[in-house]
Parts: C-alpha cells; sequence; structure tokens
C-alpha cells in the first residue's frame, strides 16, 4: 500500500446558491510549522498516480464523518479527482461506500484540468457508473486549460461546469467580456448543466454575474476555506 504524509488534511470551502450554501469543496492541505500550505510537491509527485485519487477520495470521507452532522447533511461535498482517474475504469473496491451510504454522504467528484482525459468513452462509463451509486461529477477549472471546449462537448451527464476565475478576472474593466460569457452561458445551459463561477473576489463581479444569470458561486468574497466545526 502506498504511504502518504501523515501532516495532511482537509480545509473546506463552501459553494453558494445565490446567497445559501448549497455545498463545500475539500481542498487538500498540508500542515507545515503550523501553516497550512497547498503541497505542491506531494501533488506533482503524484500526478497520474490514481491511487493517491483514491487515497484523497478516502480521506475526505474519513474527514467527513467526523465531523457534525448537523453542518454537512444534504450538503454537496466536492473531491477534486484527476482526469487519469477517469481515463481508466474506476475501482469501486477501492472507495469506502460503506461508510459513504451509512452516513448518507452526498459526494461529487470534480475533475481536475491537470491532466487530460486519455479515453472519453471510458470516461462516460464511469461517470455512469458512478451516477448510479449517487455520486455526481463536474468538470473544474474551466476555461483554465486548452481542453475546456473539447471536455464540454464529449462528456455526458456532468452535474457542473466551475468556471475559472481567469474568464472573469476582466469582466468589471472589459464590458465586452459580457456579451461574450452571456453566449459561453446560454450553450452551457442548453446542454442542462449548471454553472457554478468560482474566484468572486468583490460585489461588482458577484452582481455582473448574477446579471448574466448565474446563480452558483465560490470565491473569497463570499468565503474562504476554513475548518468545519
Amino acid at each position: 500500500m502506498t504511504k502518504f504524509p501523515d501532516n495532511l488534511f482537509f480545509l473546506y470551502q463552501p459553494k453558494f446558491y445565490n446567497d445559501k450554501i448549497f455545498g463545500y469543496e475539500a481542498l487538500l492541505r498540508a500542515n507545515e510549522n503550523n501553516t497550512p500550505v497547498l503541497p505542491i510537491k506531494l501533488l506533482i509527485e503524484n500526478k497520474g498516480n490514481t491511487l493517491f485519487d483514491y487515497f484523497i477520495i478516502n480521506s475526505v470521507i474519513n474527514d467527513l464523518v467526523k465531523l457534525p452532522t448537523s453542518k454537512i447533511n444534504n450538503l454537496l461535498i466536492s473531491i477534486n479527482v484527476s482526469a487519469s482517474l477517469f481515463s481508466t475504469p474506476i475501482d469501486f473496491s477501492l472507495i469506502n461506500f460503506e461508510l459513504i451510504n451509512k452516513f448518507n454522504l452526498k459526494l461529487d467528484f470534480e475533475i481536475l484540468e491537470s491532466d487530460s482525459i486519455l479515453d472519453y468513452e471510458i470516461c462516460n462509463n464511469n461517470i455512469k457508473q458512478l451516477k448510479k451509486v449517487g455520486i455526481s461529477v463536474s468538470i473544474d477549472d474551466f476555461g483554465k486549460g486548452d481542453s475546456s471546449i473539447r471536455r464540454l462537448i464529449n462528456i455526458n451527464n456532468i452535474n457542473f461546469i466551475k468556471v475559472d476565475k481567469v474568464l472573469i478576472d476582466d469582466l468589471i474593466k472589459n464590458q465586452s467580456i459580457v456579451a461574450k460569457l452571456r453566449l459561453l452561458f446560454n450553450f452551457i445551459n442548453q446542454l442542462n448543466v449548471k454553472i457554478i463561477v468560482e474566484g468572486i473576489e468583490d460585489k461588482k463581479t458577484l452582481n455582473a454575474l448574477q446579471g448574466l444569470g448565474i446563480q452558483y458561486f465560490q470565491g473569497f468574497y463570499l468565503s474562504k476555506p476554513h475548518v468545519i466545526h
């Protein structure tokens, strides 16, 4: 069994439907000198290692069952997973479904942009099988990498498209972006996929996106990642 560092833990960033929390994203952190940091070296070393994905998934599950039920009951918990995990058939025996079912956890796997999906047929079959056991799948970092549109076109049964901050950074300063984003959002809506925009850092950006019909948000302006007590 692969051994991973024991100084890892998770912070949880709220995800909002308008002004109400509907879920959290589990964010991996390492404790270094009592300071939470992103374990970049560990992530680089384990790029493409699907055992690391299973470790992260089960670590989040183990963490969630220790939290007060009142804090996470009926809320969607998102877990970041690699595209590599979805490029090969998922081994369901390596996921702790006993705890998922016992505590009635609502999980959503967010496919990261950091590597490529090698086989979309396998990917879609994985999503279909996960959906059968109550786990939804979303696309993370939309707009950040070169494969975003290809994923949007080729992946089926997606829960959320998470629009990366890079697409909204100049929204307030450049009005021409508004019309382009409206076209993009209308296209995604026609695919019956929900849109969540991350990286909300100010009220003006939030208001502008609400004016474009967006209802799901995540960002420091709304709430920073934190420990759930």
